[in-house]
């Protein structure tokens, strides 16, 4: 396919052009707000894969449980925006960035231009090495098209979902919810085990073996065998049984998408690497989102994104502005589970640990305290202080004085809140 010239704009009072590689939940809404404060400094063109662009993937889960509809996914209208004089090229993903020349290479062959260059590529599922892994109805839980993939799934299906942790139980939700007869496997001895100690993870196990799903927990597929069609039929366990299965869901974490930046040159570890402003190794060009690494961190949860989004913005603009790493509250969006977790969860041995279970309630609290300090906080059943906690963490506030009542909750630590 012959390459197109490069794409030119109308000169709109010599605006700098700002182009935004990923029309995921990072990327669309930097481009929204960008608009929005700083519309008279830039020509904003935003650039995304996904023939869906702008919409909140946090809802995925919800729209997969039936719980909402596709009009409630929109993250930010897209609509008012290309309205607005932002360019939005959707289904297009770059191939190829040049440095030099400050250009990108599209799938359609357009060539575009830059002043400023921001990647917000975010993440693949990973895919775990098993044998058979790239057959047809072996799929991720990432992407709106992934979803509109199960909600079209008919009867009761076999469904295997790989990986306890947050998007494999909320897919599992979804799809049980829907009829569907649901395995989890987990490599790990209990689900969460970076967000819940064993404690509360046995009660979120509990509750979802009531909703009716299997697990498999220490273990993980060995194989998927195959038909002649290439499509998985049944998963191979290591102690030697097979499940007949109708698709399998990936849910075994996410790697940052990096390749376009790593071909590029950019200084990349585990994802593109960022100072305290968001910028690369290379001038002008800067990264947030799923995609980018700050002090060794990787970032899959919205609130650190949003704040990267916010100090992008007025770096940008010329504005001083840094990003610092804070401790960022786990909640699964399932249903009828209320789960709050943040900080330090299994304490050492200078940590202090504070625990409440009402096993008739369904009810489970944890608190990690050093040297009067909060420092970590798990919640089961009623998450009524969560916010509280994480605020006590967050101005490490100094809890020595009220530790016997701590684990009640703000109400008796501070009853005239009541």
């Amino acid at each position: 396919m012959p390459k197109l010239p490069m794409l030119s704009f109308v000169n709109q009072n010599d605006k700098r052009h700002l182009v935004i590689v990923g029309a995921g939940m990072a990327g669309s809404k930097l481009a929204h707000d960008l608009w929005q404060s700083y519309g008279h400094l830039f020509q904003i063109i935003l650039i995304g894969e996904e023939a869906n662009v702008g919409y909140n993937r946090i809802l995925l889960s919800s729209l997969l449980a039936n719980e909402i509809s596709q009009a409630d996914m929109p993250l930010v209208d897209m609509q008012r925006m290309s309205d607005g004089g932002v360019l939005v090229l959707a289904n297009d993903p770059v191939t190829s960035l040049n440095v030099e020349a400050k250009t990108l290479t599209l799938k359609s062959g357009q060539l575009i231009g830059y002043d400023k260059l921001v990647l917000a590529t975010g993440s693949r599922a990973s895919l775990l090495p098993i044998k058979g892994r790239e057959a047809p109805n072996v799929m991720a839980f990432r992407t709106l098209k992934d979803v509109e993939v199960m909600t079209q799934l008919t009867g009761c299906q076999n469904i295997c979902v790989i990986g306890g942790g947050l998007l494999g139980l909320e897919a599992a939700a979804g799809l049980v919810k829907r009829g569907h007869k649901v395995v989890v496997f987990h490599r790990s001895n209990w689900l969460l085990n970076r967000q819940l100690d064993e404690e509360a993870a046995g009660l979120l196990l509990n509750r979802f073996k009531q909703m009716g799903i299997e697990f498999r927990l220490g273990e993980s597929p060995v194989s998927f065998r195959q038909q002649d069609d290439g499509r998985v039929s049944h998963v191979e366990c290591q102690h030697g049984e097979s499940l007949a299965i109708d698709l399998v869901v990936m849910a075994a974490g996410i790697s940052p998408e990096i390749s376009l930046a790593k071909a590029a040159g950019l200084e990349t570890n585990r994802a593109i690497i960022v100072d305290k402003k968001m910028q690369t190794s290379h001038a002008d060009i800067y990264a947030l989102g799923e995609c980018c690494e700050f002090d060794q961190q990787t970032f899959g949860l919205v609130a650190p994104i949003w704040t990267q989004i916010n100090v992008l913005l007025k770096v940008l603009a010329g504005e001083e502005a840094v990003f610092d790493i804070e401790p960022t509250p786990t909640k699964l969006k399932v249903s009828g589970v209320h789960l709050f977790s943040v900080g330090k969860i299994q304490p050492s041995t200078e940590d202090s640990c504070i625990v409440f279970k009402d096993v008739g309630a369904n009810h489970y609290r944890k608190l990690v305290v050093n040297e009067g300090i909060l420092v970590g906080a798990i919640l089961y059943g009623n998450v009524a202080d969560g916010n509280w906690y994480f605020q006590l963490i967050q101005n490490k506030t100094n809890v020595s004085n009220m530790l016997d009542l701590l684990v009640f909750g703000e109400a008796y630590c501070c009853p005239q809140v009541a």
